[in-house]
């Protein structure tokens, strides 16, 4: 088989098309990947029809992280094999400067260098049968643990990702077992998973959110002590309050992690959750606020608190999530409650990107399964 089907896209005001594409063959450095399933980020419409201006270069086939088998492998692999079950990173770094990069398949990085990136080989990514990729960004995953011993599927498996966002940002900070973490809001995508995540760091989390009924499902997910939730009103005096009230050490939590969303414009959380800090507690900013922010200064001076972005995460990263979850620290699937999950074939992409884009919280799922 010379060609397969990809999704292609041609104009941010037209739909996807599906076509037969050549498959390329494996260089130096890099394999061809059998994709079994990628994830859908539920902002993925938004970026695909300009509402989300992210950089790309047209035409292309746009993606997500996914899973799949590798192929072929180019000349230079020494470890990499056809066969092999393995998790696809889509963050793509400059060989020759990693401080540049891309998200495959969904951002261009906004730069001439990174923009380079996409403009070549790395143009055309998961939303197909075959996708290319660099060694580095293949990670192999132990399957009989895994599916046999453990039980998961694929799409289980397609969780990772979400996972490793916020995971990314806890090492960042170097989060240490033991210690009190507050994660605002919590009731989302990627707030579920990072409930998820720092309990299996072996933090206690304060997990916080306006919907009283999504924290009680996460109560009812993790049933442990080391799990509280905070219901947030919007007004700051009152969720500081609520934050202190919750925390049973005397000197404050020891890290905030923020994943407000573009909606939480003018929010007070930020600061409700840095005022609950300890003295040198750390506030770590993983969200998507696009707006300036208000700290409080003379406490973050006083108290000497550390205020860091993150973006994504790094390799060593990725290889500590798939050891957690492949020794049953790490919950996924219907054990880290995930009860639904919508698949869809790649003549379904339109379906497939409207029911991401409904996707308000922890609990659902969307696969594309090519």
């Amino acid at each position: 088989m010379t060609t397969y089907k990809a999704l292609v896209l041609h104009a941010r005001d037209e739909p996807l098309v599906l076509e037969d594409v050549p498959r390329p063959a494996a260089s130096a450095g890099e394999a061809i990947v059998h994709i079994l399933a990628a994830d859908i980020v539920p902002y993925m419409k938004e970026v695909l029809t300009n509402q989300r201006p992210y950089p790309l270069i047209l035409p292309m086939t746009p993606g997500n992280t996914a899973i799949g088998r590798i192929h072929e492998v180019g000349p230079d692999s020494v470890f990499l094999q056809p066969g092999q079950l393995v998790f696809c990173d889509i963050t793509i770094r400059a060989r020759d400067n990693p401080s540049v990069s891309i998200l495959y398949g969904i951002h261009g990085g906004g730069t001439p260098a990174a923009q380079k990136l996409m403009r070549g080989v790395w143009r055309n990514s998961t939303y197909a049968e075959y996708a290319r990729f660099p060694l580095e960004n293949l990670y192999p995953l132990n399957e009989d643990r895994l599916m046999a011993g453990l039980g998961y599927s694929i799409n289980d498996l397609c969780l990772l990702p979400v996972c490793l966002v916020p995971f990314g940002g806890l090492c960042e900070v170097d989060v240490r077992p033991g210690e009190l973490v507050i994660i605002g809001p919590a009731t989302g995508r990627y707030g579920g998973a990072a409930v998820s995540v720092a309990l299996a760091m072996g933090a206690t989390v304060i997990a916080t959110g306006r919907n009283q009924a999504a924290l009680q499902n996460l109560e009812k997910i993790h049933e442990t002590r080391r799990l509280k939730t905070v219901q947030l009103t919007g007004h700051g005096e009152t969720d500081t309050e609520s934050f202190r009230a919750a925390i049973d050490k005397p000197d404050g939590a020891d890290v905030y992690l923020d994943l407000s969303p573009p909606a939480a414009q003018g929010s007070t959380l930020m600061a409700c959750g840095i005022r609950a800090l300890r003295a040198f507690g750390r506030c770590i900013l993983m969200g998507g606020n696009a707006g300036n922010v208000d700290f409080p200064y003379l406490e973050l001076m006083f108290k000497s608190i550390r205020i860091q972005g993150r973006f994504m995460y790094d390799r060593q990263h990725v290889q500590q999530l798939i050891q957690m979850a492949e020794s049953g620290l790490l919950p996924l699937g219907r054990k880290a409650g995930v009860t639904q999950t919508e698949v869809f074939g790649l003549e379904q992409a339109d379906e497939a990107l409207e029911a991401a884009s409904k996707l308000s919280g922890w609990g659902s799922h969307v696969v594309l399964k090519p």
